[in-house]
Parts: structure tokens; sequence; C-alpha cells
């Protein structure tokens, strides 16, 4: 464990310091500590946020050592921002002196995510009984460097781990996805990747709608969140909530990579999501491998039990797609049906009779 020096933010320059808290009682005390040191709040509307202004994070640094334990400070998230307007999408984690160099070895994904230099790729889900009927697309978030060329999702997601900023890197890629769908007036369903801990409260799932839907123009009842990250998933009565909170907006869920570290399928079909991805590590080399087919048809047989609909990931050829329409899942997503792009397919119109 790294001792606790002095708390340093992942970028540096003029503007506001966000704080977001795991409870509103932190919430309240450090929104007063901060007031009382001199430093201006900016109202955000949400209880769980503070926003101030600040010339840099140093001036803040002390205020929080002389107010909060190791503890508590442990519990508090925050960047400082470069922006005019202070905007909940670019939150990050406080990180000890020893993780500063991680921290500015990142500062490219700061700069990236303050002038929101990335954008959504589509990937179309369809159905097994018509591969031209779209259900719908999953969103695949893109960097952008600043001469416009991509930045792989692998490097995104593995800097913002190591530097403390996937909370950032989530709520841009939800912004990116929701923005995107309404561009194109998608009427299809919406599949977001979300991590577990940004909506595992009432207050968090709030704060990520409010911040990711914005106006409208995206109803709640048309995403589906996908939640990554199976090893965050081990306490199941912990995912149970959330996905009842889920289900209580109207949102449905998917939980992504099954068959590669998820809880048994029982317990899986207890927390009852919407739909299971069986990750394409079950689909590779299905037509060579007679127990893997085996076993996607037993998955495929409880899930229907339980009536959760199955979506097979990685479906590269037609064979393949015909051994797991014979397993019964209900609907195919991979390069086979299309390739991650800019744009949705073309919509297929009946022709006039």
């Amino acid at each position: 464990m790294l001792p606790d020096q002095s708390l340093y933010p992942c970028v540096t320059g003029l503007g506001h310091a966000f704080f977001w808290c795991t409870d509103i009682q932190l919430s309240e005390r450090l929104s007063a500590s901060l007031k009382k040191a001199g430093f201006v709040e900016v109202p955000t509307g949400f209880p769980l946020v503070c926003c101030f202004l600040s010339d840099d994070m140093e001036s803040v640094i002390p205020v929080l050592e002389q107010t909060f334990g190791v503890k508590e400070r442990r519990m508090i998230r925050a960047l400082l921002s470069g922006s005019t307007k202070p905007s909940l999408h670019e939150f990050g984690d406080m990180h000890t002196l020893e993780e500063l160099g991680l921290r500015l070895s990142a500062q490219w994904l700061g700069d990236m995510l303050a002038d929101r230099r990335y954008k959504s790729l589509l990937q179309p889900i369809v159905c097994v009984e018509d591969h031209n009927n779209v259900m719908g697309y999953e969103f695949l978030i893109r960097g952008l460097h600043t001469d416009g060329t991509d930045i792989p999702a692998p490097v995104l997601f593995e800097t913002a781990e190591a530097a403390g900023m996937l909370y950032a890197l989530d709520m841009a890629a939800g912004e990116s996805a929701t923005r995107t769908a309404r561009s194109f007036d998608l009427k299809e369903n919406v599949f977001v990747n979300v991590l577990p801990f940004t909506i595992d409260t009432e207050k968090g799932m709030d704060a990520w709608l409010e911040n990711v839907l914005g106006e409208g123009g995206l109803a709640e009842d048309q995403l589906v969140f996908e939640i990554v990250e199976s090893q965050q998933l081990s306490d199941m009565e912990a995912v149970r909530k959330l996905v009842s909170r889920l289900k209580d907006r109207g949102i449905r869920i998917a939980l992504d990579d099954f068959g590669t570290g998820f809880n048994n399928l029982s317990g899986i079909t207890d927390i009852q999501p919407d739909f299971i991805k069986l990750d394409k590590s079950l689909t590779h080399d299905l037509n060579d491998d007679g127990r893997k087919w085996t076993l996607v048809a037993n998955i495929v047989d409880s899930a229907k039990q339980s009536e959760i609909k199955v979506i097979a990931e990685g479906v590269e050829d037609s064979k393949t797609a015909r051994m797991l329409e014979s397993a019964g899942v209900d609907y195919l997503q991979g390069y086979l049906f299309g390739f991650p792009d800019e744009e949705p397919l073309p919509t297929v119109r009946p022709e006039a009779g």
C-alpha cells in the first residue's frame, strides 16, 4: 500500500476543481471546508458533486489534508479541469505522490477528455430469424489524437485504469454513445458499456443518466447497460440490487463476456438480467469443438428457462452463425454482420407492392 502523503491532480491548469464523494455527509463537509477556506463554489445540481473555481489543485490539497483523514480522502474523487464551464464527464481520482508519474504520463488522456476528442463506433446486433433485422447497436468508444487519428480502446482503458481515470472515461463513453445515437435518430436499442462502480448507487446512477442523457432525445427504455469487468461482480446481492434499480427506471441490462469469469449460471439467472452476451471465446472455433457447442446449447437452454435473451458475440462466418442458431441463441453480433463503424447500417425498406 502506498503511503498517503500529498494529493495531486491528474490535469494541471486553470479551471474547475470537481469532487465526487461517496456519501452526502462527506460531500457537505467538503463543501463547507472549501467555502470556509475562501473557494468559490459552482452549483452542479447533484448532492454528491462539489465544484469549485481553482487556480491550481495544490491550493486545495492543504484544506483536504486538514479536514479529512486518510480513509476519508480515499472516498473522494477529484479532477482539476481546464474547462471554462463545469462538466461532470471530467471526473478522475486523486492519487498519492508516488503515483504522480502515472498521472503525468496520462495527461494526454485528461486533455483528450477535456477537449472531447473521442467518438463512438457502432456494431450491429441482428436477429437470428432475419439478419437484416437490426435489434440494436453496441457503441464502442475510440479516442482521437489531435491530428484526428484513432486511439485504440485498449490504450484508452489501460491508461485510464493505471492512472485512476476509469470513471471519467466511462462517463465519456456513455455521453458519446447517446450523443451519436441521437445524431442518427436511432430507433434501435443502444447498448452502452458501463463499469459497475459508476452506477452502483442510486445517486451514481442518477448522475450518470443526467450527465449522459442530457436534455433528452433518447429514452431510458432504449438503453441497455452492458456490465463489464466481470471480476467486480463477485457480490451477487449487490448486482441484484443494481439490476432492480435499472429495471425500475426502464433500463435493461446485459451481462457481457459471459463464460470468462462470471459466477455460475444459476447465480446469473437469479439476478435476472435481460440479456447475456456469450463471449467470443465460446463462439470461436465452434465448428471444430463439439464439447463447446454442447456447452453453448446448455447455457442457452438454461437462459431461456429464465426468460433471458442470449446474444452471441464474435460471429465471423455463416457456418458459425448457423450452429449458434441451431443452439437456440436469440441474436448475433460479429464481423459477419458488420464491423464497428461510424454510421449505422442502411435501413432495409420493403419493396413497394
